[in-house]
């Protein structure tokens, strides 16, 4: 068994009288894809913008590498090895991959982004570019516009983008939607090389892809946690098949 590189304790989110997030608590191996499903309204994007520091919970601890960050930045957790690809896509479509991935790389270095073009022409750059480049498969596309890119492939671009500085843990959220079969493949192949190098919290409605790459799943329904287990524990688990899985068929 793993060490837990995260650990999430009672964390609770109200907006309002909406409880978003009610005494949610389980932890993520390090080295693990561990899934977080649910149906929608599940609380899934509010429990992800706590995690990434773009909102605090009102109560409850999150421990990353046993240090308390529930009140860190969402660019202190960056710093600390934390990123997060995004449902919609955040690449600039007019720029060429190359400079997609220029770009975040002087973002990751601290630098002014006035600036960013100049780099290019560092020796060091283009190597770093080269090599975030072909981590996620895009060598051949390296100098086309991104615009020119099929849906996965832009996919493939965020997380090679969102994995520059080689981040210990990499939040992905929900990477398969809109896509197609293909777009599925590609992406699903590109998470399971990623095993191991970086821990993923995954995001995901496509069960298929969930119970093919996850070694843990979580599930939340109306915001409160109800199992976490392998995929074929979930599977088996008769509340999380009347209060979620069922909805599927």
């Amino acid at each position: 068994m793993n060490k837990a590189i995260l650990q999430i304790e009672n964390l609770y989110k109200n907006f309002g009288a909406i409880q978003a997030t009610k005494d949610v608590s389980f932890s993520v191996e390090q080295g693990d894809v561990h899934a977080l499903i649910g149906p929608n309204g599940a609380g899934k994007t509010t429990l992800v913008n706590q995690l990434s520091g773009d909102i605090f919970p009102d109560h409850g601890t999150i421990l990353f590498k046993d240090t308390d960050i529930t009140r860190f930045k969402a660019h202190r957790r960056a710093q600390l090895g934390i990123a997060r690809s995004f449902q919609i896509t955040h690449i600039f479509e007019h720029l060429t991959v190359s400079e997609n991935m220029a770009l975040a790389i002087h973002s990751k270095n601290g630098h002014n982004f006035h600036f960013w073009k100049r780099a290019l022409g560092s020796r060091q750059i283009k190597e770093d570019i080269a090599v975030a480049i072909d981590r996620v498969d895009l060598s051949s596309r390296s100098g086309q516009p991104a615009s020119f890119l099929s849906h996965g492939e832009k996919r493939q671009l965020e997380v090679g983008m969102a994995m520059v500085g080689n981040p210990e843990f990499l939040i992905m959220d929900e990477p398969m939607a809109g896509m197609g079969a293909g777009g599925t493949r590609e992406l699903s192949q590109l998470i399971n090389e990623l095993r191991g190098k970086v821990t993923i919290l995954l995001v995901e409605h496509d069960m298929d892809v969930v119970f093919s790459l996850a070694d843990k799943v979580t599930v939340l329904v109306y915001g409160e946690h109800v199992a976490t287990g392998t995929p074929d524990e979930i599977r088996a688990d008769k509340l999380v098949r009347s209060a979620y899985l069922g909805e599927e068929g």
